[in-house]
């Protein structure tokens, strides 16, 4: 729900990478499973740069699965008021209408959606989180704390929370308080230092922090390799998501970013190698399908790149990005007929993201041969 990541597309150039390494404050809360991917795009806007070379197609190449429309689902604010409206009282509507609310801003407004879930379901930790989050946001840190301390008492051993809690009273003046919760932070989550030096951008005491711990998890190695790819040591990084991913063979996360690391050092092999267990591990990861797919189309496997790019869109149907690679990897299978239905998705999606894949299709036709 957090937003959905951008993408540049520049022509005869690799292409890029979604989602890059990032760290999200909310990642340690137990959050509700309908929430988007952590780490997506800071917005909805579509590929922006030109289309990429136009391949003459290869006969008999097998087509990608159908592609749901664009639209299939409608995340808005207003269709979130109507739900609330035609479902007043509903714990459900307010919820999404109050996450609706937090991710662009309404603080306010948001906290009240979360509250009414809390007097609904006194036992929702994610609505007491996100009512605190929400508070805290629009700077009323009494009841901030009062709904952190509520989601501590139905999750005492959130680190998340402990920390959040511990802001806000470092915000009030209580410094005692506090410092307390800080400390039993650091033995419920070794890594908490870390992390916040990371999430303040001071990556190599971030680094030299993790180094110190003993004996190191798999979380440490991850962060240590986000840490690294911020600094540009990517060989390094790939070190550091294998050290994790060999600890906690099941770190979609960690496979996801080693994806990455192989991407920057241009090793595409391993790069999909990487994406393919992240998208084996976490089905619904858009991104994890989508880089896949790109890295297949750099290794000039359309057939694979394609279904690669049908599966992220049937994850997330609007996902212009995707249909875009999808219709130039099935312009280079030679199968126009399903190009052009991505461009007639495209036309209602992202009309401007459809322009620029009817200049790569007109370059395409047998006609321009």
């Amino acid at each position: 729900m957090f937003g959905v990541d951008s993408f540049v597309h520049a022509p005869f150039e690799m292409n890029q990478m979604k989602r890059p390494a990032l760290l999200l404050i909310l990642s340690a809360l137990i959050l509700s499973a309908a929430n988007c991917k952590s780490e997506s795009k800071p917005d909805a806007t579509a590929a922006t740069g030109a289309s990429p070379e136009a391949a003459g197609g290869t006969a008999g190449a097998a087509n990608a699965e159908a592609t749901p429309p664009p639209g299939a689902v409608e995340v808005s604010e207003a269709t979130f008021r109507k739900d609330l409206e035609q479902n007043p009282g509903d714990p459900v509507a307010h919820y999404n209408l109050g996450t609706v609310y937090l991710a662009s801003g309404k603080f306010a407004e948001a906290a009240e959606q979360f509250k009414a879930v809390a007097a609904k379901e006194p036992r929702n930790l994610d609505a007491f989180a996100r009512m605190g989050i929400a508070y805290a946001s629009a700077n009323r840190h009494t009841e901030a704390a009062d709904a952190f301390k509520s989601a501590l008492k139905l999750q005492p051993n959130n680190a998340e929370l402990h920390r959040r809690l511990a802001e806000v009273y470092e915000k009030t003046g209580r410094a005692a308080e506090a410092a307390a919760l800080r400390a039993r932070l650091q033995r419920l989550e070794p890594n908490a230092a870390a992390k916040e030096l990371y999430q303040g951008g001071k990556f190599a005491e971030a680094i030299g922090e993790l180094r110190k711990s003993s004996p190191r998890n798999a979380e440490s190695f991850y962060l240590e390799g986000l840490a690294l790819l911020k600094l540009k040591q990517t060989a390094e990084a790939v070190s550091a998501f294998k050290q994790a991913a060999r600890l906690d063979p099941k770190h979609a996360d960690a496979f996801f970013q080693l994806g990455n690391a192989h991407d920057e050092l241009k090793q595409q092999e391993e790069a999909a190698a990487a994406f393919k267990e992240a998208a084996r591990l976490n089905p619904r990861d858009a991104d994890a399908l989508y880089n896949l797919g790109n890295t297949y189309d750099k290794l000039n496997r359309p057939q694979d790149a394609a279904s690669a790019f049908a599966a992220a869109i049937r994850v997330r149907p609007a996902d212009a990005d995707a249909r875009f690679m999808l219709a130039s990897v099935q312009l280079k299978q030679g199968n126009l007929a399903a190009a052009n239905e991505q461009h007639e998705a495209l036309k209602k999606l992202h009309p401007e993201t459809a322009e620029k894949l009817q200049r790569l299709i007109t370059l395409s036709s047998p006609a321009r041969k």
